[in-house]
């Protein structure tokens, strides 16, 4: 299922492309705070943040935006271990970023998405239901600062049912 929504958002995104004249592709890494609980564990680790995507500002103030992206190396900062661990390694998702410019470099967005995710302790992967909002300011013409959270709500696995609080700090690089 994963890879049908991955093969459609590529190909809204190239025709994306075609329509939005202002448009840009862009490429970011973060690095964020990701607590992951159940109701008998919970797991808190550092993820390193890879994302690509095709963004545009549409109507003056109106930004879209679709994005892929990927979770790696995973540090762990507390493990509370109770019948389970919710230890995660790696995921990879999609979303849609719809946004509101609040001046000509610096916008407000939603984050709405699907994320595969492997918990590592569990020998499973999960996939999740994703909604955040965040901030995205330039600090150059090609560089921006992005600071958002995410919630995350995963479906029931090897028994228990996780969600996911993460806050997530980028650094956006624009191909303008």
């Amino acid at each position: 299922m994963i890879k049908k929504i991955v093969i459609t958002s590529a190909i809204l995104t190239a025709s994306t492309a075609i329509s939005f004249a202002a448009g840009a592709p862009y490429l970011g890494v973060g690095l964020g705070l990701t607590n992951n609980t159940s109701n008998n564990a919970s797991y808190r680790g550092i993820p390193l943040t890879l994302s690509g995507g095709f963004g545009a500002t549409i109507n003056q103030n109106i930004y879209l935006a679709g994005e892929i992206f990927a979770n790696f190396a995973t540090s762990t900062l507390n493990n509370n271990v109770g019948s389970v661990s919710l230890k995660t390694t790696y995921g990879y998702g999609i979303s849609f970023i719809p946004g509101v410019m609040l001046s000509d470099h610096s916008m407000t967005f939603l984050r709405l998405g699907l994320i595969k995710t492997r918990f590592s302790s569990l020998d499973n992967t999960a996939t999740g239901g994703q909604i955040g909002w965040g901030l995205q300011t330039g600090i150059t013409q090609n560089w921006d600062l992005r600071g958002e959270y995410d919630y995350t709500k995963y479906r029931h696995v090897s028994g228990v049912s996780p969600k996911a609080d993460t806050f997530n700090v980028s650094f956006i690089y624009k191909f303008e």
